[in-house]
């Protein structure tokens, strides 16, 4: 009769008594594979620590097993009480890097006897989220733009043109002959010129969504287009200069 007939092929055991607990049920799949590949590292004879890199255990469990994953599933595996920690990750003689060291609870470890600590679950469920990737993220603000804010409407800053192209009528008092009305012209950006119902409807544009606004066909009907960024005091004020001008010029050519 030929030696070892009958023999199974090597395999891992998964003892009936630890799938059938609460706390195995509880596991997701992902963890449970995870330890499939440990307690496949696992010698009964020498009742050893198990211990699998991060990196080989992505390579063996496949698809959606990324390194951020991996992690997570020794933390569950932690949780639940089928895997406790004997040895931290440190750096060996040789400077390079030694996976942690994990002594399953269902076996026998350096001749004593299995702990079983996830029969003593609480129920207290795992519930660490899973962090999303850079890659998921972008996806997530490019598809569906959860994270985009809408962009209020706002008048845009005119253009500032030199002192000499805006002369005009107005250059005429700065003669003492013919001061008078005119010299309300000659005063500061920053002076408190603006009628206050002005200054209500330029925030009414910025905080309002973008509308079209029908208006004549002025030089200003860049104002109402969408601007960079929100604009200054300063532009503020050559925008409320610029439509103080054109009411002017609007009086005169109905006079």
């Amino acid at each position: 009769m030929r030696r070892g007939k009958g023999r199974l092929p090597p395999f891992v055991p998964l003892l009936k008594d630890t799938i059938k607990t609460e706390a195995w049920k509880a596991l997701s799949h992902g963890a449970r594979s995870l330890y499939a590949v440990l307690k496949g590292r696992y010698n009964i004879n020498l009742q050893n620590a198990v211990w699998v890199s991060t990196r080989d255990a992505e390579e063996e469990l496949g698809q959606h097993s990324t390194r951020p994953n991996v992690m997570r599933w020794f933390r569950e595996l932690q949780h639940y009480g089928f895997i406790v920690m004997v040895s931290p990750a440190h750096h060996g003689v040789n400077g390079h890097g030694k996976a942690p060291h994990w002594r399953l609870t269902e076996e026998w470890y350096l001749g004593k006897a299995p702990t079983r600590d996830f029969l003593s679950w609480d129920g207290t469920p795992f519930t660490e989220k899973r962090k999303r990737t850079e890659k998921e993220k972008n996806r997530i603000r490019g598809n569906h733009g959860v994270t985009t804010l809408a962009t209020t409407g706002s008048p845009l800053v005119p253009e500032i043109v030199s002192a000499a192209e805006e002369s005009g009528d107005h250059g005429v008092s700065m003669s003492p002959h013919m001061a008078g009305d005119h010299g309300v012209s000659i005063t500061s950006l920053t002076t408190s010129y603006v009628d206050p119902e002005l200054l209500s409807a330029f925030e009414a544009l910025w905080t309002s969504p973008p509308v079209p606004i029908p208006i004549r066909p002025l030089r200003l009907r860049r104002l109402f287009e969408r601007p960079a960024k929100r604009p200054g005091k300063r532009a503020e004020a050559h925008y409320l200069a610029a439509w103080y001008r054109d009411e002017e010029q609007d009086l005169r050519a109905a006079v």
